[in-house]
């Protein structure tokens, strides 16, 4: 059911295959009681889509979350990209602040991008595991500007109504990037 209300393409995708339906149906038969139903049918999808906008998961919030965080990467803000992180997470506020003393960030890509929501801990976490396509520009100018993917996963939890980054951990990106 989740799914449902965090894409809309399921529910554009059967609102269309009905409608065809309905459509050949209304085109073999001549019978106009089908347009009502294909109204009928328009409406429900029109409110699936309405009831996916307003619905705003849990997912989603830590979605937004990662999202803000690579804004503020993008900006080089070190105060955005802490504002993104739990007080309690010192070490992930350390790394942050070396990573921006180091580099000057240019563009970030997320892939693969897996979310878990734990309920059964408290308060309850979430486990966000990416590989980040970084672009970046060391600060000395050793290096110059280079491209390279990070495997990322953040540990996050709610505070005040969304959702923090509680630590992390980086690992090697798999083959083939």
């Amino acid at each position: 059911m989740t799914s449902l209300l965090e894409d809309p393409l399921p529910i554009l995708f059967l609102g269309i295959l009905v409608e065809a339906a309905l459509g050949v149906a209304l085109v073999r038969t001549g019978r106009g009681v089908l347009l009502g139903a294909m109204a009928g049918v328009l409406a429900l999808v029109l409110a699936g889509v309405g009831l996916e906008w307003l619905v705003v998961t849990e997912r989603e919030e830590v979605e937004a979350t990662l999202d803000c965080g690579i804004e503020a990467l993008e900006a080089n803000d070190l105060e955005a990209v802490l504002a993104c992180c739990s007080p309690s997470a010192e070490h992930t506020r350390h790394e942050a602040r070396r990573a921006l003393d180091w580099v000057e960030f240019i563009d970030i890509r997320i892939t693969d991008l897996d979310i878990t929501i734990n309920r059964l801990t408290s308060p309850p976490t979430a486990k966000a595991e990416f590989i980040a396509m970084v672009s970046a520009r060391d600060r000395k100018q050793f290096f110059g500007e280079y491209a390279r993917p990070i495997g990322f996963t953040l540990t996050l939890r709610p505070y005040d109504g969304g959702w923090l980054v509680e630590g992390h951990e980086l690992r090697n990106a798999p083959r083939g990037f």
